[in-house]
């Protein structure tokens, strides 16, 4: 498991990217968001009322991710 991020090459910032879920995994309805914070998000679906949290390292990992699959092998 990676423990930080490579810096961007360029070093510019990366752009603000949406972190929110659309649709309900339950329902296919439309997910709001509830809770912001650094550490972890909350959304509920409006028609179900299901809710999903997600820690903000979670987010991390999945960017990481993210690069990885772009990155050239060697």
């Amino acid at each position: 498991m990676a423990l930080r991020a490579l810096p961007n090459p360029e070093g510019e910032p990366e752009p603000e990217r949406e972190q929110v879920l659309h649709r309900c995994p339950v329902c296919d309805g439309r997910m709001e968001l509830v809770y912001d914070r650094h550490h972890q998000k909350v959304v509920v679906c409006v028609d179900c009322q299901s809710g999903l949290t997600v820690p903000g390292s979670a987010w991390e990992i999945a960017r990481i991710k993210r690069e990885a699959r772009w990155m050239p092998k060697r």
